[in-house]
């Protein structure tokens, strides 16, 4: 495996250890998406071949269904009784209702995503089996940050989980124009129990807490897949780069050839990939824009009247921080992919290509022409995934935000 938790340390480590663990979960087939193909095989989201007809995995499919059965069923309750505090209920929680989106739109697209993977795990042992250190270096520099970037959003996904479905228990009730209310995490359909009131309240909090997990296992294994795919794409983009420095071999122009017809033919795949994975992710980071930019209005609305409340307004400002973080990490990688996009071609003027004859010179202003194309990833039709959006999001919540707070 290239990433070696324990180099350069010779002590024995136990094997309960965090190092131990964390090692484990490695897979030397999958050099950098292993740990996150783990926690999908684990919901059930990924089927390697040969394991998709076990009994384990179709009770997975049936925890699955039964997950979106509820969920489902909330957004029906919604639609039925046409009430605004039911949508904003629904806007309070919504990074759990995007991992229905989530779900389903990867269920649809699954022989896609299989492919992309594919290629992913094909590109990177290929690439370990060469002598290459230079290229070794960049693989070792992308996945170590890959690791630590999704184990620490893993580590924010736990806290802030804890925060929301510890709320609800630390209010258990509330009174209400001399009427006691009792907190939901969800308003799901449960038949045959009144959520309202004890006992059937505690019978259906379980439900709701339990199926609220398994969601959010969804959500985290889907963000950590894309993550992990962009940063992909960013240190792929860094090797193409390496590739194009040393295109030209100035003692063979056969050679030469040769390395030019590899790299060209690399940095094809390499966009042709770029766009399939930017198909799959497209809808849902619409999707994804839309509902944050205003659910972040409507938390800040909720922070600004629960100042006296402190509980509330920690989990509420833990809950914000959690999404901008989230949308942070997927834009701030979304925005590397474009800029090492702009900067492979560079790689070209870096070589020897001034004592190739003009044949040569040909083929490399065809493979700069091909390496100079800008990359870039889209949430929907018209919304570019960078940094500026990001910002713009950020004042479309605030917008949000003004306008609920002059209509209240």
């Amino acid at each position: 495996m290239l990433i070696k938790m324990n180099r350069g340390v010779n002590k024995k480590v136990s094997r309960f250890s965090l190092q131990n663990m964390l090692s484990n979960l490695e897979h030397r087939d999958h050099p950098s998406a292993g740990p996150y193909l783990r926690f999908m095989n684990l919901t059930g989201y990924w089927h390697p071949r040969g394991e998709r007809e076990l009994k384990i995995n179709r009770l997975k499919q049936v925890v699955y269904y039964i997950v979106m059965f509820f969920f489902v069923s909330q957004y029906i309750r919604c639609i039925i009784s046409l009430e605004l505090g039911a949508l904003l209920f629904i806007l309070a929680t919504a990074p759990f209702h995007l991992g229905t989106a989530k779900s389903i739109l990867f269920r649809k697209d699954y022989n896609d995503w299989e492919t992309l993977i594919d290629y992913m795990s094909t590109t990177e042992r290929k690439q370990l089996t060469d002598k290459d250190a230079e290229v070794h270096t960049v693989m070792n520099n992308y996945i170590l940050k890959n690791r630590i970037v999704i184990y620490l959003f893993w580590i924010m996904a736990i806290l802030c989980n804890m925060s929301i479905f510890t709320e609800p228990y630390q209010k258990n009730m509330i009174v209400e124009n001399g009427t006691d209310i009792y907190v939901k995490l969800f308003n799901f359909y449960v038949p045959f129990i009144d959520q309202d009131v004890p006992p059937g309240y505690y019978y259906s909090m379980g439900l709701q807490t339990v199926v609220g997990h398994i969601m959010s296992a969804y959500v985290i294994a889907w963000d950590s897949l894309v993550i992990s795919t962009l940063m992909f794409f960013a240190g792929q983009l860094r090797i193409s780069r390496v590739y194009c420095t040393k295109v030209v071999d100035p003692q063979s122009k056969t050679l030469t050839h040769r390395n030019i017809i590899k790299c060209h033919n690399f940095h094809i795949s390499l966009i042709k990939h770029q766009k399939l994975f930017g198909r799959l992710i497209s809808s849902v980071m619409f999707i994804y824009l839309i509902v944050i930019s205003i659910n972040l209005g409507s938390c800040i609305i909720q922070i600004s009247s629960s100042l006296d409340d402190l509980p509330v307004l920690m989990a509420s400002l833990l809950f914000i921080f959690g999404c901008l973080t989230q949308l942070l990490i997927f834009y701030w990688f979304s925005n590397e992919v474009t800029i090492e996009s702009q900067s492979v071609s560079y790689g070209i003027f870096e070589s020897d290509w001034v004592t190739m004859d003009a044949e040569i010179l040909k083929e490399i202003a065809l493979l700069q022409y091909t390496t100079s194309k800008r990359l870039a990833f889209r949430a929907g039709p018209c919304n570019e995934m960078s940094l500026t959006t990001f910002v713009g999001i950020l004042k479309t919540s605030y917008s949000f935000f003004t306008l609920l707070n002059e209509t209240n």
